[in-house]
């Protein structure tokens, strides 16, 4: 089986979940009839029974979206697009390749997995990493740096890697700290 990990291309356009787009829709309507209920009066009996069962409706909808949240990873926004393969010799990441001669430095950040706590403390946010922020950085010679970002499980992520990544970090193109963080 040949080892591999999937690249993400992540989108720059701004995406909202719908869970909470449709809470934010609920505050809005709860607010909108207590707002409007002193323009009705004749309905205005009508109007607080109306408001106070779309309160209850939001409150139950907001509890139900906050726990859920802990269940749940992250959006993603964005594709996946090919494979990240590292060989002793070559670094295959979608089609493109580097060969150890052509890399001048290597930097790996591999600390997110998907279905992992995220660290997000904020009630509107959802506390699974998707496991799409982890990134290679690949300096070739010259100047020239392309940064991939790939997807990290717990079975499938760059310590598979550990042995080849081995060899770039004996012929000094990975640094020592970024080795010790990946392999442990």
């Amino acid at each position: 089986m040949e080892k591999k990990l999937r690249i993400y291309t992540p989108n720059n356009s701004f995406k909202i979940d719908k869970r909470l787009l449709i809470l934010l829709l609920l505050f809005s309507i709860a607010f909108l009839i207590y707002s409007t209920k002193s323009n009705f009066p004749s309905n205005e009996e009508n109007l607080e029974l109306f408001g106070f069962v779309f309160v209850i409706i939001t409150f139950l909808y907001s509890l139900f979206f906050m726990i859920s949240n802990f269940f749940i990873c992250e959006t993603t926004n964005g594709e996946y697009s090919g494979y990240l393969i590292i060989d002793t010799d070559k670094i295959t990441c979608n089609l493109d390749v580097y060969t150890i001669y052509d890399i001048e430095k290597i930097s790996i950040l591999s600390i997110y997995f998907r279905g992992k706590f995220n660290g997000n403390i904020k009630a509107w946010e959802r506390k699974k990493s998707n496991g799409v922020k982890n990134y290679i950085e690949i300096y070739k010679k010259g100047g020239e740096c392309q940064k991939y970002f790939f997807l990290q499980t717990k079975t499938e992520n760059i310590r598979m890697f550990s042995d080849e990544l081995r060899t770039y970090y004996r012929f000094g193109k990975l640094e020592e700290q970024n080795y010790k963080n990946i392999v442990n």
